[in-house]
């Protein structure tokens, strides 16, 4: 029986045409053994229309054509399903891709689909109704997004912008954390919960993180100057420093000493003052590229 392929794709993921993508595709489908059918997002109804789309095709695998975004919404349609999810890095957010060393060239891409092994990922659950795959946090991170999405200005600048308004109102604030029933009182400026060890612009958080393990890291800036959050930028992150501490754990509850910003994943949520997380262990089936042999 032949087996059948999805491609998601997200049409304005980058600002980019994807019609020479989906030509490479489809050249690459005829020396395939896989049926190939192809689906657009349209920012409407996504996650049913994609759920009802994979419950009637049955795909052996799906393909996610966009960039972090599009990796998430079938990300959220495979958990637990056991199919498994290929990337092909398309967006203006690809921070997943570097993360899981998925080449850009869409050539090199499908290589991957076609000949690569499975990773059992872990996935994180929020407050038991949103659910992360890379990384996550409360405070200076969060506040950054929020400020660059108030700011109505995209790329470099409007980013630039929500840095220095946040650097000039910097505030650190308190959280009560019970991790695995240990309970940490700190004074702090954000708090990340990572299922992976690089933020989407390549800035190293944590030394431990690794997807497949059925643990999480909080991280936790207890302290910020400029050298330290520079060092995680050029991978001269000291794993004994004093401004960040990680710990490892499988589920957490923090309470927050007023609602703080907070995001899941790149997506901006409501400020919030209490967070539960639990670790959601080996539920998708991500496609990376195979190890090579020594």
């Amino acid at each position: 029986m032949s087996k059948t392929t999805l491609f998601v794709v997200n049409p304005i993921a980058g600002g980019v045409d994807k019609s020479s993508v989906t030509s490479k595709i489809n050249s690459w489908g005829k020396s395939s053994n896989h049926n190939l059918k192809t689906w657009e997002t349209t920012g409407e109804n996504d996650f049913d229309k994609l759920k009802a789309e994979i419950d009637e095709l049955q795909p052996d695998r799906v393909v996610a054509i966009g960039g972090d975004g599009t990796l998430m919404l079938c990300a959220m349609t495979l958990k637990d399903t056991g199919i498994s999810l290929g990337l092909i890095p398309a967006g203006s957010a690809n921070g997943m891709a570097s993360e899981l060393q998925i080449p850009e060239n869409v050539n090199e891409a499908l290589k991957v689909i076609d000949k690569g092994h499975i990773l059992k990922a872990d996935m994180l659950c929020f407050n038991g109704e949103h659910y992360g795959l890379h990384i996550s946090d409360m405070g200076l991170n969060a506040k950054l997004v929020k400020n660059f999405e108030e700011s109505g200005r995209r790329g470099f600048l409007g980013y630039a912008e929500g840095i220095i308004s946040e650097l000039v109102n910097l505030e650190a604030f308190d959280v009560k954390i019970k991790l695995d029933g240990k309970e940490y009182n700190e004074h702090c400026y954000m708090v990340a919960f990572a299922n992976a060890r690089r933020y989407g612009t390549g800035a190293l958080l944590n030394y431990l993180g690794q997807m497949d393990d059925g643990l999480f890291e909080v991280c936790i800036l207890r302290k910020f100057d400029l050298a330290g959050i520079a060092g995680q930028f050029m991978d001269m992150l000291d794993e004994e420093s004093e401004h960040l501490i990680v710990l490892q754990g499988k589920e957490l509850e923090l309470e927050a000493d007023k609602p703080r910003s907070f995001q899941v994943d790149g997506e901006l949520l409501e400020d919030t003052q209490k967070i539960h997380v639990k670790v959601m262990p080996n539920c998708l089936y991500l496609i990376v590229p195979a190890e090579e042999k020594s």
